[in-house]
């Protein structure tokens, strides 16, 4: 098992290097009691657990502490191995300690929204090219997402239906824009997608709740076969990528008014969503707030779906 970089430094990331991390708040152990994957507090964090979110206006203007959380999942003692490499029984894992840890996050009524997202780069020198995730507990609600809960009520405000169930009804109708499904789960290109090879992950039942929806192992192994096998495809368009988990916020945190979060239960409806890095197909005019993507969802979807995930590799021995 590889323990240091291309340049020779070791990576903090490997096994047999955790005295170069922090120590690990939740890890999972094989029937050896090594670890297979661990989470622990970010050296470096952007948001901190301590003290209080101090909110205080300022004309129309508003400042707080950056109270929070930042924690890294290291999916993976093996260096230089992607979470599309390793078998759905690992994945499974990850998916379970990642669940815990936002359930334990929004304990905290402090935090209105816990993140879940992964950078993954080819490795080089530079990078680390270990396998790992980020948690974010924010007091605050991701501009995106408060976006998309917006829209979400408004639609169910409208027609009484999830926008995401209805969306699901169409592109199963359709059929020109799915890329993969199961029985539990759908992987579409959306339509007017933001980048090329962009690709969600919904289930098919409805739940607002990536954490309350995945209580049991069965289902949490049917997402990490299809997750897998999503990620196999999107591997075969570029090996960087960005992946990001969209859940309910916290509940029993604060909210503007008391009816804000009334129906979300069912005008939301949890997903992923992955974004490869096409070089030279991605822009985004920052300044207009437009994304331009030269391939249509239609076509991505096809070329997505005509790519074979890949041959399952074996279990690592324990």
């Amino acid at each position: 098992m590889a323990d240091v970089r291309d340049s020779g430094v070791l990576c903090p990331f490997c096994q047999g290097n955790e005295q170069l991390t922090p120590k690990a708040i939740q890890d999972w152990r094989d029937a050896s009691s090594a670890w297979g994957a661990r989470i622990f507090h970010d050296r470096a964090p952007i948001f901190l657990v301590e003290g209080a979110a101090d909110r205080r206006g300022e004309g129309i203007l508003d400042r707080m502490n950056p109270v929070g959380a930042h924690e890294i999942v290291v999916e993976t003692p093996q260096h230089a191995v992607t979470l599309a490499q390793l078998p759905p029984q690992h994945i499974a894992k990850v998916i379970e300690l990642c669940r815990d840890r936002i359930i334990d996050l929004k304990r905290d009524h402090r935090f209105r929204y816990v993140s879940l997202f992964k950078d993954q780069h080819p490795p080089t020198p530079a990078l680390q090219g270990h396998s790992y995730s980020q948690i974010l507990a924010s007091p605050v609600l991701p501009q995106v997402l408060e976006i998309e809960f917006r829209w979400s009520r408004a639609h169910f405000h409208r027609k009484e239906r999830c926008l995401y169930c209805d969306i699901l009804q169409q592109e199963m109708h359709q059929e020109k824009r799915v890329v993969d499904q199961n029985a539990d789960f759908l992987a579409l290109c959306p339509f007017a997608s933001r980048s090329p090879y962009e690709l969600w992950v919904l289930p098919l039942r409805h739940s607002s709740s990536f954490e309350k929806d995945h209580t049991d192992p069965e289902r949490v192994l049917s997402l990490a076969s299809f997750l897998k096998s999503c990620l196999q495809r999107i591997e075969k368009i570029s090996d960087t990528l960005h992946m990001v988990l969209h859940t309910e916020p916290n509940l029993e945190a604060h909210r503007p008014t008391k009816d804000w979060w009334k129906t979300l239960p069912e005008d939301f409806h949890w997903h992923i969503e992955i974004h490869p890095d096409v070089e030279g197909q991605r822009r985004y005019l920052g300044s207009e707030g437009f994304y331009f993507n030269p391939i249509p969802a239609e076509e991505a979807a096809l070329v997505l779906r005509a790519l074979e995930p890949g041959v399952e590799p074996p279990p690592p021995s324990e």
